[in-house]
């Protein structure tokens, strides 16, 4: 906003009356502040008065009082008022500056709390974009970022000339500079560490007036926020890609190992995401569930080959021994992973039953984790719906009868009887 110009600001007087009327008084003055028009006639003013003119605060004073002291009282007013004006104008711009500063901290914490709710960067560029427009009164606008990829975000954009946005966020970052042209668009720079340029954000005409310099400021201190925002979630989604890539890597694993369940945990995870959908869990608690559901066999790794590829339906007690462990091998692998903490007792407990015969454990009902409850339904209807060497795989009817018959025995029946409901009106390619 800057520092005000004298000419196109008047001055609140309170203190200048006050401060010029105890040092005329002081001296044996009298001082009158007059109304507009007045003391514009000299002719009508008394003997041994004179009018100052007090441009500062757009004011003039009579001042009446001894002769022979007038010259060097009125230089006194004059200088003094001087000082009150610079006093009065730096006391307003940093008023002015302290609101700035509060508008600026607004709307980052406007953005920050819309980025709360965002769960990757697609979000999050949307909830920029969205605060920039609300914070200037942008009829709409785009955000470009790039880097190996040109990613775009948009709003409102049957609002504003989207071919013209488009090429100024593409011309933005290609040359570097920022524009605002012919009043009526506004494209910023986002730079990150070493002014690197990471995109720019591009807004449409404003809906009542043209971008000022305070809107410049705000959007640039905005823009500064965001890049890092935007780059940090990008090396996150970056580092999660890497995660989710190597524990792909273990679940082919398990698959190579036993090539008649290939595709069982991929299964799951999505057996498992339809009953979260249907216990309303938020995008968080999915996430866990489903890399839950994917990794709850990973213990197989652990079993030889022999148990894995068996082709009769019964185990010796010794080779039953072994798979009982698998759920504690599984969480053993996984423990030095600390982004996998949350998830180890849903994979130790998948195979715990409701009514406390399960493994390892025996723990029952509402003591095994819900997570492990879920899967354990999942896991179960997966398992019936595959084709073994030595049966046939169930049909989907007889399926989910066998998940209600031991509904309260070895599953939970709130989410069996969730499933069921769910299940029928999904379409579902069983494993053929």
């Amino acid at each position: 906003m800057g520092k005000p110009i004298k000419d196109s600001i008047i001055l609140p007087a309170d203190r200048l009356r006050k401060i010029l009327g105890a040092m005329a008084n002081s001296w044996g003055f009298e001082i009158v502040f007059l109304d507009a028009g007045e003391g514009k006639d000299t002719r009508l003013l008394a003997k041994n008065t004179r009018v100052i003119e007090l441009d500062s605060f757009r004011h003039r004073i009579s001042l009446s009082g001894p002769a022979e002291l007038m010259d060097r009282m009125n230089d006194a007013i004059v200088k003094l008022a001087d000082i009150i004006s610079e006093q009065e104008l730096e006391s307003i711009s940093l008023t002015e500056e302290i609101v700035e500063r509060y508008e600026q901290l607004s709307l980052l914490f406007e953005m920050s709390d819309r980025l709360g709710a965002a769960r990757d960067n697609q979000s999050r560029m949307k909830a920029i974009l969205e605060t920039a427009i609300d914070a200037v009164g942008a009829a709409g606008g785009c955000l470009l970022m790039k880097n190996s990829q040109e990613h775009w975000c948009w709003v409102n954009r049957e609002k504003v000339e989207s071919e013209k946005l488009a090429q100024l966020a593409v011309e933005t970052t290609e040359q570097a500079k920022n524009f605002v042209e012919e009043n009526r668009h506004c494209a910023l720079l986002l730079r990150v560490s070493r002014g690197n340029i990471i995109g720019s954000l591009v807004l449409g005409p404003k809906s009542k007036a043209l971008y000022r310099s305070g809107d410049i400021k705000i959007l640039t201190t905005l823009g500064a926020y965001a890049s890092l925002l935007l780059e940090s979630g990008r090396l996150y989604e970056d580092l999660e890609s890497l995660f989710f890539s190597t524990i792909k890597s273990m679940i082919e694993a398990v698959d190579a190992k036993d090539p008649s369940t290939r595709g069982h945990s991929e299964r799951v995870r999505r057996y498992s995401h339809i009953i979260g959908q249907g216990l309303d869990f938020d995008p968080e608690e999915l996430k866990s569930l489903e890399l839950a559901a994917l990794l709850h066999d990973v213990g197989k790794i652990g079993l030889p080959d022999i148990i894995l590829n068996n082709e009769k339906e019964y185990l010796s007690e010794n080779q039953w021994e072994l798979v009982r462990m698998h759920p504690e091998i599984g969480v053993s692998i996984l423990s030095h992973v600390a982004q996998l903490k949350s998830i180890l007792p849903a994979i130790g407990q998948h195979h715990e039953r409701f009514d406390g015969q399960g493994y390892p454990n025996g723990i029952d009902g509402e003591n095994i984790t819900l997570f492990a409850r879920i899967i354990a339904v999942a896991d179960s209807f997966d398992a019936m719906t595959m084709s073994r060497t030595y049966r046939t795989r169930f049909s989907l009817d007889k399926a989910l009868k066998e998940l209600s018959q031991n509904s309260g025995s070895q599953f939970d029946p709130q989410l069996v009887n969730l499933f069921i409901a769910t299940i029928k009106k999904t379409e579902i390619k069983l494993d053929g």
